[in-house]
């Protein structure tokens, strides 16, 4: 699918300079290498992307605070720094912290270390999307997708840019990964295709909730909750 049915000239053109932001602040962070983010202090090294300097994930844990349940088991896609899996161990049973960055993965375990966060309350899995997830179910899973556009060349890309078929594949596989009543955790943007993600969850027969948006001059950021459709 090609992202540019979809998306405008003038959303490509901010996207591009959102990219060249992102890095320049990536720089900077990976210089100094320690961060802090609501209490929560990380290691980030080049090439991990950074919590830092960002609204969504930010507001994925705001959400986080009122939607986690202490019997959850929570699925945490492409985990990178680690902070939703470390957000979501303090107050859930069990947490599966996925990524198909290896140094990305590394680096959660290490941030959840430095967090006083038990071994046993997450486990670190290398892979991309549902891949090594066979036969699991999750009560709750959180996605903070990349939501810019492009075909990502190195780690870090991947962590901000994709092309459509990510959301397709994951939204489209979900449903065989949820208990029952379970539910997604969603954090999506206006500056990316509200159009195409509204014709993905119709098309897979996801229910949708808003839950919370940030509204800036460029973008509104927003979470939504998904669960399948009855």
């Amino acid at each position: 699918m090609d992202s540019r049915e979809y998306l405008p000239l003038s959303k490509r053109l901010k996207q591009e300079i959102i990219k060249a932001l992102l890095y320049v602040i990536h720089l900077l962070v990976w210089s100094i290498k320690f961060v802090k983010l609501s209490g929560i202090y990380l290691f980030i090294p080049k090439g991990v992307f950074s919590p830092k300097f960002t609204i969504t994930t930010s507001l994925v844990m705001k959400v986080l605070d009122k939607e986690i349940k202490e019997d959850d088991v929570v699925l945490d896609m492409g985990t990178g720094s680690g902070i939703i899996a470390i957000v979501a161990a303090r107050k859930a049973r069990l947490v599966y912290a996925i990524d198909v960055n290896e140094k990305a993965l590394a680096t959660a375990m290490l941030n959840a270390k430095m967090n006083n966060i038990s071994g046993n309350k997450i486990r670190f899995i290398r892979g991309s999307l549902f891949e090594p997830l066979k036969g699991k179910r999750f009560s709750l899973i959180i996605f903070n997708p990349p939501y810019l556009y492009g075909v990502p060349s190195t780690p870090y890309e991947m962590a901000i840019e994709t092309t459509p078929s990510l959301l397709i594949k994951f939204l489209a596989q979900a449903k065989r990964y949820l208990t029952n009543n379970g539910r997604i955790v969603l954090a999506y943007s206006t500056l990316s295709s509200s159009k195409l993600l509204w014709r993905i969850i119709i098309k897979c027969s996801w229910s949708c909730k808003f839950l919370a948006y940030k509204k800036l001059p460029w973008e509104t950021i927003f979470i939504i909750r998904l669960r399948p459709r009855s």
